[in-house]
Parts: structure tokens; C-alpha cells; sequence
């Protein structure tokens, strides 16, 4: 299975970079990485990148790879990867392949071009094929997520020479590609994000649903499962609620202790009912907009979990945190079995 792919497209200044940044942060908020395909050509360019980097943060790892980020693949498990952008990408290759030239030392001349339009011809189509090679190995990673930003830039005025327009001719065959690739493509205008292409459903739907008989004997099980006797963890439990405005599950943690009479009391000794206030204060809070970024913190990343929850606790949990998910999705109340 190849990785996810995110294209975020645009003009300038539409607020692709931006975009994606913040998309990048929610799926991966601990440590995505920014892919930076650019050369850094002059002084201010170099300026520019030492600004972008400050502006995304210490949490943010940079790589800066102009040709061949696949060579990075061991460092992507698991993360979210910026790449920005495309363009930029395309231009390299494109002065590898001969189209273009690179500026002058001093930085005050913009890329040159062959004047030979057989050679930039035959110079364009190697960079595209080769780009769009890079592109797939890149992306056979099945346990990354790439967030591509590239540029409209057929949109805007055709460029006068050969090589400038075979340039915007070999970005639009690239966004094309990219954009077949992808499982979500975003159109930016004006700073407003406009999904044109969906994560795909499944495929094999529609199977044959449960009726309404069906739905109610299931029902009838859960009410009659839900009434059964359950020894309580004598370490600690989960309280889950939601929060509608904040669009999140919210799952606090605490810790308790069981007396002789076996009842579950606070540290304290302090005996703890059902319905009421006399809980103690939360040892941990994680929150989750969905139920498994939720059940993620809680049983994968908590450094507690192993030696404090047990299985039936934590399926429990899982099965609760799908109910809250469901009703939070719906917009309707929720109340922990």
C-alpha cells in the first residue's frame, strides 16, 4: 500500500504553504517534516528560507533535498512531510537536464535557457519523466503522509521563450500526475481552501445492511451486556464526555484504590459513588478529535498505560471512544456506558 498524498494547488499568494503547514500540524503535531526542494540561489532567497524556518517552530524537522527526497524515506515512517514545492522541484531537474542554466554566481541574472529547441525539448521531457519517476518512489512508502504543495502557473501569463513554455507545459503534466496520485487534491483561491478531490470510500460498498429488526435486537444485546456485573480496576478509571464547540472527545484519568469491603475509594480512603462530585482530581487528560487519535494517546503514547489499564479496561475504552466519535459526529448527546 503506496503513502497518502495530500495536493494542496494554487496561485500565488493563495495560501497554499499555509495551508498545508496547518494540515500538516493536525495530523502530525509532534514532528512533521518540512521537505524544502528549493536551491537557495541568492541572499535573499537564503534569508527567506532561514525566515520560513523559524516561523514553523522547533518541533518541525527540515530536510532539504533538491533532487531526490526518496533517499530520505528512513526518516519518514509515521510522519507528516511537507513537500514544497513542486515547482521548485521541477526546476532542478529541469536545469539538470540542460533546460535551464543555473543563475549567475552573483545572483543578479535569472535562470538562463538553452536557445536550442530541439535540446530544450529533449531537456524538458527528461526532467519531467525523471521528476515524476522520483515522485513515485518517493511515495511507495505505505506508513508516511506527503502534504505536496505546487502552483498554478498555466493560470498566469505564458512565458516568451521556449523553455519557459515548455517549463508551464511540463508543471501542468506534473500536477496532473501528482494529482491522480493523490487522495485528496485542494484548490486554494483567496486563502480559502477548495476540496476537489475526496479521500476515496470504499470500494466494495454497498454490502447487504442489518434491518431495523436486526438494529433492535442489537440493541436489546447491548442494553442487556451493558446490566452485567464488572470488577473495577482497582488502580485507577476513565471518565469521557464531549466537548461540541471544541469539536473533541475528552477522556480524564483517575486514580483510585479498593478498600477491604472491596468499594472504590480515593487515595485518601474516601469511598467514590456513581453520580457523584467526590471524584478526585484527574491524574491525566488527553483529548482526541477522533476515536483513534484518542485511543492512540491514551494506549500507545502514555508511558502509564501498560502498567495501569488492563485489557478489558481498554476495550472498553475503544468501544466507548467509537460511541462518543459517532455522537460528537452527529451532533448529539453523549453518556458513558
Amino acid at each position: 500500500m503506496p503513502a497518502t498524498v495530500y495536493l494542496v494547488t494554487g496561485g500565488a499568494r493563495s495560501g497554499k504553504s499555509s495551508y498545508a503547514q496547518t494540515l500538516c500540524e493536525q495530523i502530525c503535531p509532534k514532528n512533521p517534516i518540512y521537505l524544502a526542494t528549493s536551491k537557495a540561489w541568492d541572499d535573499d532567497f537564503k534569508n527567506r528560507i532561514e525566515r520560513h524556518k523559524s516561523e514553523r517552530g522547533d518541533h518541525w524537522t527540515t530536510i532539504e533535498e533538491p533532487l531526490r527526497p526518496s533517499e530520505h524515506a528512513a526518516a519518514f515512517g509515521g510522519r507528516a512531510i511537507l513537500v514544497d514545492c513542486l515547482t521548485l522541484w521541477l526546476t532542478n531537474y529541469f536545469v539538470e537536464a540542460g533546460a535551464f542554466a543555473e543563475p549567475a554566481a552573483d545572483g543578479e541574472s535569472d535562470a538562463a535557457a538553452s536557445s536550442d529547441a530541439k535540446q530544450v525539448s529533449d531537456a524538458s521531457e527528461r526532467a519531467l519523466a525523471d521528476v515524476k519517476a522520483e515522485f513515485q518512489k518517493m511515495t511507495k512508502q505505505w506508513d508516511a503522509t506527503f502534504v505536496v504543495v505546487t502552483n498554478e502557473i498555466g493560470s498566469g501569463l505564458h512565458g516568451e521563450g521556449a523553455a519557459s513554455r515548455k517549463f508551464v507545459d511540463a508543471q501542468g503534466w506534473l500536477n496532473q500526475h501528482v494529482g491522480a496520485r493523490a487522495d485528496v487534491v485542494v484548490h486554494m483561491v483567496a486563502g480559502v481552501p477548495n476540496i476537489i478531490k475526496q479521500l476515496p470510500g470504499e470500494r466494495r460498498d454497498p454490502l447487504k445492511a442489518p434491518t431495523s429488526r436486526d438494529l433492535a435486537e442489537r440493541a436489546m444485546l447491548d442494553k442487556f451486556l451493558s446490566t452485567r456485573n464488572l470488577t473495577m480496576d482497582d488502580k485507577g478509571y476513565f471518565m469521557m464526555k464531549l466537548d461540541h464547540d471544541a469539536g473533541v472527545i475528552c477522556v480524564t484519568y483517575h486514580s483510585c484504590i479498593k478498600n477491604d469491603r472491596g468499594e472504590i475509594c480515593d487515595v485518601k480512603g474516601n469511598k467514590i459513588s456513581c453520580g457523584g462530585n467526590n471524584r478526585p482530581a484527574p491524574m491525566e487528560t488527553f483529548e482526541g478529535r477522533t476515536a483513534k487519535e484518542l485511543t492512540v494517546k491514551i494506549f500507545e503514547r502514555w508511558e502509564h498505560a501498560r502498567e495501569l489499564v488492563t485489557l478489558g479496561h481498554a476495550a472498553y475504552i475503544g468501544r466507548e471512544a467509537q460511541r462518543a466519535e459517532q455522537c460528537l459526529f452527529a451532533g448529539k448527546f453523549y453518556q458513558q456506558d
